[in-house]
């Protein structure tokens, strides 16, 4: 049987069947999660398929599920590399400052990537694997990353130590993202942005 090897060294194709080979590339993962954003914004979450996938990355189904076990991970690993956690290295000197350069990155995230975030919202409500996967790849890193913060915050005595709502804190930024009003520019976002740090998230650490 003729044997095509492919310049791509995450698979060969033999006798035009694309099959798993070796470990992905960050360069070749980084393609799949690009079309990956642009087929759950074609199609939405619940109707794209693993094979739909395949097709459109020149992988094999094989390929994907042994990098990404399904699509579930392969999905929300794929928003993180469109939209990194917007809280990582920000550290502005102040709580408020950290807080409100946090905001103005999630703007950008919720505009730009709207589309998944919406499917993804919507999916997760039925789908617990999804929810897991979105809970381990995007909330925990969200969640240490504003553990940072409110830690360096406490030792320079802006909030107390043990401030009850900090707890809080990771799943509120989430939700300023996901329930984004639809049609609001980022301009008016960051402006949103801005009044729910001053609002929400500093009373709910103590600073009135």
């Amino acid at each position: 049987m003729l044997r095509i090897v492919s310049k791509r060294n995450d698979f060969v194709s033999i006798g035009g069947v694309v099959e798993g080979r070796s470990k992905l590339t960050p360069e070749r993962e980084a393609e799949i999660y690009e079309t990956v954003v642009r087929l759950v914004g074609e199609h939405g979450y619940e109707r794209l398929t693993m094979q739909q996938i395949a097709t459109a990355t020149r992988a094999s189904t094989a390929t994907l599920y042994r990098r990404w076990k399904g699509k579930p991970r392969l999905v929300t690993e794929a928003l993180r590399h469109a939209a990194p956690p917007p809280l990582a290295d920000i550290d502005t000197g102040s709580l408020r400052g950290d807080f409100l350069e946090g905001g103005r990155r999630m703007a950008a995230i919720a505009e730009d990537q709207e589309a998944i975030m919406s499917a993804l919202a919507h999916a997760s409500k039925t789908d617990p694997e999804l929810q897991d996967a979105m809970d381990e790849v995007l909330a925990a890193p969200m969640a240490e990353a504003a553990r940072r913060i409110i830690d360096r915050a406490a030792a320079r005595g802006e909030i107390a130590p043990d401030s009850p709502g900090r707890e809080f804190i990771p799943e509120l930024l989430l939700a300023s993202i996901l329930v984004r009003r639809a049609g609001t520019g980022r301009g008016d976002y960051e402006d949103r942005s801005a009044r729910f740090v001053d609002a929400v998230i500093l009373p709910v650490l103590g600073i009135r």
